[in-house]
């Protein structure tokens, strides 16, 4: 291998291209977000534009290197970390933006641009890109295309593939298939773009896509909702899209999930009373000032006096907005304080939640000292569970744990038809688990696209599809 990085690092020629391990401290690039995905990389390759992007993924192709594409690091699958001394294509350096188009109202944005850069951008030109990740300073869209990346507003704009409507990509022998039209609408054969989004890299390297901006709101109101059983919530569901238009995010918390909240993270009054099983944040798009903020509360009114909501309160600033939000946003890091956490990212039927939750925390009773803590997106179904260490259990016996503990929820989610990656993708971690999501056919097929699209595999080796003779 040292022969071959040598010839690679001799053929890309400048220096300030790449950095070596003997020079650099690589540990940013070699660990993911979890620190549960860590490995060694002889050289990880820095370009500048998407034409040295095309020369070293050539180049590596030729000499049978295989590479990692690598954004802001910021997966929790394992999918962007070398596993067996992979040299790493890192696109950080591919972060210019602009071409604003207001006509279409789109831009073109390069792999390596932050989230964030995006967002004020976005907002200067008094728009907004809808996309919102609580890792929004550090993941890059290269990486949320690559994953098809969603956040809270999926209810209301979709995921990431949603709002691309062109991709550049770096195929695995170096060509660059460029398709950066802003257009709505293309019917002119396969949207070959879609192939690549979600595909975590294994396809080929996303340079640079064209994206969709929506009109900022005029202003976004919050509010908290306490409801008296859980069973209940696919009725309130339908009945809080059937009265709100605007409707953009619906998040459910239940009760353990609000007091370790409380417990561990340093935080405002919790404003309601906390013996309710559930609590539910919900966010509409209304018109501005006054007139706004008096419909939105007579449209909430209808649903309380249903029966459905058994106590809420209304934001009447941003600042309560955020309040209230915070209660939702610090669950991960109360959650990575409670201590070791077997997380799961999944997405049931909305009219299984129920029954769901109920499943998982039966699960959680197989293990003793294991704390069930769930919440997620009401929305479109996705929840999040997290099995978390208790002080009855030591670490060795929680985490030897996990392996069958994955192997329950799978096989519960599997019977509801759902999904076993809700927005992280699967990496490395979920891999033998896709049979339960996905059926034999469909994994040939994505195989099948993996052989013709990059026949030497050096692109992600062993990512997201495990040998053909393991399922």
């Amino acid at each position: 291998m040292a022969d071959i990085v040598t010839k690679l690092k001799k053929s890309i020629g400048e220096s300030a291209l790449y950095l070596e391990p003997d020079n650099e401290d690589l540990g940013a690039y070699t660990n993911d977000w979890t620190k549960k995905f860590s490995g060694y990389t002889p050289l990880v390759l820095r370009p500048r534009t998407v034409s040295e992007v095309s020369k070293m993924v050539s180049l590596c192709n030729d000499l049978g290197v295989h590479l990692v594409p690598q954004g802001g690091n910021t997966g929790v699958v394992g999918g962007s970390t070398p596993r067996s001394g992979e040299v790493i294509l890192s696109l950080s350096r591919l972060n210019n933006l602009g071409d604003y188009d207001p006509a279409s109202a789109t831009i073109v944005v390069e792999a390596g641009t932050v989230l964030t850069s995006v967002q004020e951008f976005s907002a200067n030109k008094g728009m907004e890109f809808p996309i919102d990740l609580g890792a929004r300073g550090q993941c890059q869209i290269g990486g949320m295309l690559a994953t098809n990346a969603g956040g809270n507003r999926v209810l209301r704009y979709g995921m990431m593939r949603e709002q691309v409507r062109g991709l550049e990509i770096v195929l695995a022998d170096g060509t660059i298939l460029s398709n950066l039209n802003r257009l709505r609408k293309d019917n002119s054969g396969i949207d070959l773009k879609q192939i690549f989004v979600g595909s975590e890299g294994i396809l080929g390297v996303i340079t640079r896509a064209v994206l969709q901006l929506s009109p900022a709101p005029e202003a976004r109101r919050t509010a908290l909702f306490a409801i008296k059983d859980r069973d209940m919530l696919p009725s309130i569901l339908a009945a809080i899209r059937e009265s709100l238009p605007g409707l953009s995010s619906l998040e459910v918390i239940l009760q353990d999930v609000i007091e370790l909240v409380i417990e561990k993270v340093e935080c405002p009054d919790f404003p309601l009373p906390r013996h309710y099983p559930a609590y539910i944040i919900v966010e509409e798009e209304t018109e501005s000032g006054d007139v706004g903020h008096s419909r939105f509360i007579q449209r909430l009114e209808g649903l309380f006096e249903s029966g459905l909501i058994a106590d809420a309160v209304v934001a009447e600033s941003v600042s309560q907005s955020e309040r209230l939000w915070h209660f939702r946003e610090a669950t991960g890091e109360a959650i990575v304080l409670a201590g070791h956490t077997h997380k799961f990212d999944v997405t049931v039927p909305q009219g299984k939640i129920p029954i769901f939750l109920e499943e998982m925390e039966e699960l959680a009773g197989i293990l003793p000292g294991c704390r069930p803590l769930l919440f997620g997106h009401l929305g479109d179904g996705n929840i999040h569970v997290n099995f978390v260490q208790t002080s009855s259990i030591d670490d060795k016996s929680f985490l030897a744990a996990g392996q069958e503990l994955s192997k329950s929820v799978y096989k519960i989610l599997g019977m509801h038809q759902g999904s076993v990656s809700a927005e992280h993708g699967i990496g490395m971690l979920k891999r033998e688990y896709l049979p339960y999501s996905k059926t034999l056919e469909e994994i040939n097929l994505m195989r099948n696209l993996k052989a013709t699209l990059d026949p030497n595999g050096i692109l992600n080796p062993g990512v997201m599809l495990l040998d053909q003779n393991k399922y």
